[in-house]
């Protein structure tokens, strides 16, 4: 398996940035997100580690939701909306800035087919955070086992990207890549788009918005090399 990211690290204390750089780099990671504790997109702790700010947005409306990412985009690596609102969730899917529906265990919204296909034009992946799995048990893991395998194979389905993440909000909530490929294939995924969706995906999403948050990017294969004098 190749470097790996958690993109779905939920820590909210700068006290615990600390805690959470060192069992990260005990398991192997190279990098993890914090919600909105760093005003830098992408920040190098060390050679080995990096901490990437993540925002979540939360809201009823699309114009509730559209003007937090008109002020957040610049500053945050990662934005993600959770499956709610239909509307949200669809304008979300269209919205290139957004990059991760994620998965929540508190509603029984799922992914629907519509939303996935659009997601899969605009390269928007479905998030599957862990923790609420690995916290139940009984019927509510079953049903919630049941649920994730639901989205996942919608995702799938459609030609939407799946990323697996850990949903920690403690360091101890941490865990492998291979741990979290595992339960990738509990869900439905084959080995190697498991290992991908932990590894070589989450890269691939810091690399893409790494590029769009530069000054001179405009889109895919534009970029500003020189702006002309001013007449």
């Amino acid at each position: 398996m190749s470097v790996s990211f958690d993109l779905g690290v939920l820590a909210t204390e700068v006290t615990e940035i600390d805690a959470f750089g060192d069992m990260a780099s005990k398991l192997g990671l190279r990098g993890f997100t914090i919600v909105g504790l760093q005003s830098e997109p992408l920040k190098t702790i060390t050679e080995n580690l990096q901490i990437c700010n993540r925002v979540i947005l939360h809201g009823n409306n699309i114009n509730s939701v559209r003007k937090q990412i008109d002020k957040i985009r610049r500053r945050a690596m990662i934005v993600s909306v959770p499956l709610r609102s239909i509307d949200v969730v669809n304008w979300a899917a269209e919205d290139k800035r957004v990059d991760f529906l994620t998965v929540d265990p508190t509603q029984d919204n799922r992914l629907r087919d519509t939303t996935a296909r659009l997601a899969s034009i605009t390269n928007t992946y479905l998030e599957i955070q862990i923790a609420p799995l690995l916290q139940s048990s009984g019927l509510n893991r079953s049903k919630l086992l049941k649920s994730y395998r639901e989205s996942v194979s919608t995702a799938m389905d459609a030609g939407m990207g799946v990323v697996l993440t850990s949903g920690a909000i403690r360091p101890m909530g941490l865990r492998s890549s291979v741990a979290m490929a595992h339960i990738g294939i509990l869900l439905g995924m084959d080995r190697a788009y498991a290992d991908s969706a932990v590894s070589s995906i989450p890269k691939s999403i810091i690399e893409r918005n790494t590029k769009k948050l530069q000054p001179g990017f405009v889109s895919n294969g534009v970029e500003i090399l020189q702006k002309g004098d001013e007449k």
